[in-house]
């Protein structure tokens, strides 16, 4: 358990207002910055997708890093829509931000066939916060494009089914049967959508990669919505969930192909799918990879040989705007949990985890996120940091 004692001596206290380190607590930093120097991979984890406070996490670590080493960045984004990210933060025009799928844009969609979920997942679809998301994710992009360094940003989750063929006609390709096969047919199964996609990737030629990329998400786009649209209850939805990972890993190993010396890549995601260890993770409910293949951090990690710093960003309680429905979105975490030791505390705290491994924290810690799920974690093993704040809010416009 971590003591007050223990937490006035480690932690480095932020301002609620600005995030800013207290002027006592400035030498702690030091340790943190060169851990941050000699990773080859950042990991910042989210607990909670849908709170307002999700960016001040991001950001503060993303500050830390910008000036100090080239950043490459990476978000639990659908592939598609981390593209139309990446030319916002070019141009800063944010009409590519309103194309996105995730954030309303509709260009994608079908007159012919509609790909929304129909099973366990379509309830929380019809009540996504979709305005509201996209307003706090600008924000977000908004700080990301005023940090010095940002050399690339990408998206590595799958996409809404259709919103790949933007990207493909962007780019130059001289065999006009290969449109052709592209071509959308009317009347079109997912499946036979897909099978179609498949035989326009057979025509490429290995040196088109950036094509083959995109056309290979718009593919993978398809191959998930057959797996997981009638879903009908969570369990069902494992081998969507393993099926989602490893096209996860798929789009970061390509991504890390094209990493240049000295640039650091840095994911956004959920916590879970960022784990350095799955086995330090006593994972409840139908969590990433559906239980069924490792996490993405486990195989960055140990597959791959990565050396990253990871911050978990852990709140004490509060309301956020996840749009399951038959699950909670008020914070209600037991006494003992990690949530409920730390919300003693009425400001924002960064504790470093190294120090508590052998002491406060060398037992697991039930570890609090959205839905109320309270995850026990050995958590020195998968987090370097944790970034403690006292309260989340819904996500505003």
């Amino acid at each position: 358990m971590l003591t007050r004692g223990w937490i006035d001596k480690h932690a480095v206290r932020l301002d609620p207002v600005t995030y800013e380190p207290a002027a006592a607590d400035a030498a702690r930093l030091t340790a943190l910055d060169s851990a941050l120097g000699e990773a080859t991979v950042v990991f910042l984890g989210e607990t909670n997708h849908f709170v307002h406070e999700k960016a001040e996490f991001r950001l503060w670590w993303l500050g830390r890093l910008a000036g100090r080493r080239p950043l490459v960045v990476g978000e639990e984004l659908s592939w598609s829509d981390g593209h139309d990210v990446a030319r916002y933060l070019q141009t800063g025009d944010e009409a590519h931000l309103d194309r996105a799928a995730t954030f309303g844009g509709t260009s994608h969609r079908r007159a012919d066939r509609d790909d929304r979920p129909a099973g366990v997942f379509k309830a929380s679809h019809d009540a996504f916060p979709t305005a509201l998301f996209r307003a706090e994710q600008a924000r977000f992009y908004r700080g990301l494009r005023a940090l010095p360094g940002i050399r690339r940003f990408f998206g590595f989750d799958i996409d809404a089914p259709g919103t790949g063929y933007h990207d493909i006609r962007g780019h130059a390709h001289h065999d006009r049967s290969f449109w052709g096969r592209i071509a959308r047919v009317p009347g079109e199964s997912v499946a036979g959508e897909a099978e179609r996609l498949e035989r326009a990737l057979a025509m490429l030629p290995a040196g088109d990669s950036a094509l083959r990329a995109d056309l290979a998400a718009a593919i993978t786009s398809l191959r998930y919505a057959g797996l997981v649209s009638d879903a009908a209850d969570y369990e069902a939805v494992r081998p969507a969930m393993a099926y989602r990972e490893e096209a996860m890993k798929r789009h970061l190993e390509r991504e890390l192909r094209h990493l240049a010396d000295g640039e650091v890549l840095v994911l956004l995601a959920h916590a879970a799918h960022l784990a350095k260890d799955d086995a330090g993770i006593q994972s409840q409910g139908v969590g990433p990879g559906g239980g069924l293949v490792p996490s993405l951090g486990h195989h960055l990690v140990h597959d791959l040989g990565l050396r990253p710093y990871s911050a978990w960003m852990v709140y004490g309680g509060g309301t956020d705007s996840q749009p399951l429905p038959d699950l909670p979105n008020h914070a209600a975490y037991p006494a003992g949990s990690l949530n409920s030791q730390l919300g003693l505390y009425d400001q924002p705290l960064v504790i470093p985890t190294a120090p508590a491994a052998h002491g406060a924290l060398a037992e697991p810690a039930g570890i609090g996120q959205m839905y109320n799920q309270v995850i026990p974690v050995n958590l020195p093993a998968q987090a370097d940091a944790i970034f403690f704040l006292p309260s989340i809010s819904p996500l505003r416009a």
